[in-house]
């Protein structure tokens, strides 16, 4: 069993061996990920909230995809050590904090399985869609032009459908494994009851055939 740290934003050596995929990356305030927690382990990600981050208002949330329950253990640290949340064998939690200098940990454990491995995805997300010219590394203008104005409702707009594009996703993909392993099971009973059906109808014609076949009579000694 071991803790295993990384940062969002870094993939140490220590994780080459995790199927994971980043599925969005906007800035440094605003990442999801896929990995895959081994059984009795537990990892740890983290990420410094430092400069134009700190007393923002970010939302911590994952969802266990797929592997034995579909359920971890989950907390967020404060830099402070402070476990600011915490849940025990739950397939999906949400946490809404606000940011402070310094570094916050957001850790899962699967220590309570003996075999299965799980599938998990976690998302950290501002909670105030950052404006264009934020974005692009400038000043927010004191008097918006309406064409900025524009560009900035339709930015907030397609946040919205890329966020809405994640839950399908992951609701996809969730219902697939179940459909798979329901096909699996349909596969495996199917072939059980193939066998069985062979069995009883081989089983009825060597019966039957008792039924017909001429016994020689017994020769009485004389």
């Amino acid at each position: 069993m071991g803790t295993y740290h990384t940062r969002l934003g870094s993939v140490p050596l220590v994780f080459l061996f995790i199927t994971f995929a980043i599925i969005s990356d906007e800035n440094v305030s605003s990442a999801s990920l896929i990995f895959e927690l081994p059984d009795k382990e537990n990892y740890c990600f983290s990420e410094d909230f430092d400069g134009v981050t700190v007393g923002k208002r970010f939302k911590f949330q994952y969802k266990v995809i797929r592997g034995g329950n579909n359920d971890v253990d989950a907390k967020v640290i404060s830099p402070n050590g402070l476990v600011l949340f915490r849940e025990s064998k739950n397939h999906e939690g949400e946490f809404v904090f606000d940011a402070s200098r310094g570094e916050f940990r957001f850790c899962f454990g699967n220590e309570f399985s003996t075999f299965t491995h799980k599938i998990v995805y976690f998302e950290l997300r501002n909670m105030e869609i950052s404006n264009l010219a934020v974005e692009a590394g400038d000043k927010i203008p004191t008097v918006k032009t309406s064409a900025e104005a524009s560009c900035d409702v339709i930015h907030e707009r397609m946040s919205s459908v890329v966020n809405y594009q994640r839950e399908y996703r992951l609701k996809e993909a969730m219902g697939r494994h179940v459909a798979e392993n329901i096909n699996k099971g349909v596969s495996w009973w199917s072939v059980g009851q193939t066998f069985f059906i062979l069995l009883a109808g081989v089983g009825q014609v060597l019966l039957l055939k008792t039924f017909f076949s001429e016994k020689s009579p017994i020769k009485q000694d004389a």
